[in-house]
């Protein structure tokens, strides 16, 4: 009896430990919308109004975060979040579950499945497959590369860049 006492007991310690997943990382509530901590390096400095920070732990969909931090914007209606899920189907045609998401040239390592985007921030949204690398032409593993392009002044400038080719000087003989 006391055999059968002790393991369900440790059972039942480690189910009930085992169900919270922790993050070393405060909550991050940008008009209080939960975003990843790595979204906040697309959000212009200059829009937000107050940042106020509550350093007591919270658990938010089955995650705890150790601290709360929330900003306010001075146009908290200004931005429309979309995750990567989305803008995978809203602006590609990709079908596949093995997509690797870019943003800006940077790959997005962390926080995949709370990193979200303002849909007025992407410029375009640019897909990649691996077929198009030699070296991963014979590999079984495809995926697709997909690189969203903000509005970034050097995104802009490179966009509104119109290039002339020839060799030939316009309107001399």
């Amino acid at each position: 009896m006391k055999c059968i006492l002790t393991f369900s007991l440790l059972f039942l310690t480690t189910v009930f430990f085992g169900q919270n997943n922790k993050t070393e990382e405060p909550a991050m509530l940008l008009d209080s919308t939960l975003v990843a901590t790595n979204t906040m390096e697309y959000i212009d400095p200059n829009e937000i109004e107050s940042i106020n920070i509550i350093k007591k732990n919270t658990t938010i969909n089955g995650v705890l975060y150790y601290g709360q931090i929330f900003i306010t914007t001075k146009n908290p209606k200004k931005y429309d979040f979309i995750s990567l899920d989305q803008i995978k189907s809203e602006f590609t045609k990709i079908k596949s579950n093995d997509v690797i998401y870019m943003v800006n040239g940077v790959l997005i390592k962390d926080n995949i499945e709370t990193f979200k985007l303002d849909r007025n921030y992407i410029l375009t949204v640019e897909v990649t497959n691996s077929n198009a690398f030699y070296n991963l032409r014979k590999n079984d593993t495809k995926f697709d590369i997909i690189n969203i392009l903000g509005k970034t002044k050097e995104n802009l400038d490179s966009k509104n860049t119109i290039l002339l080719r020839g060799h030939e000087a316009i309107g001399i003989k």
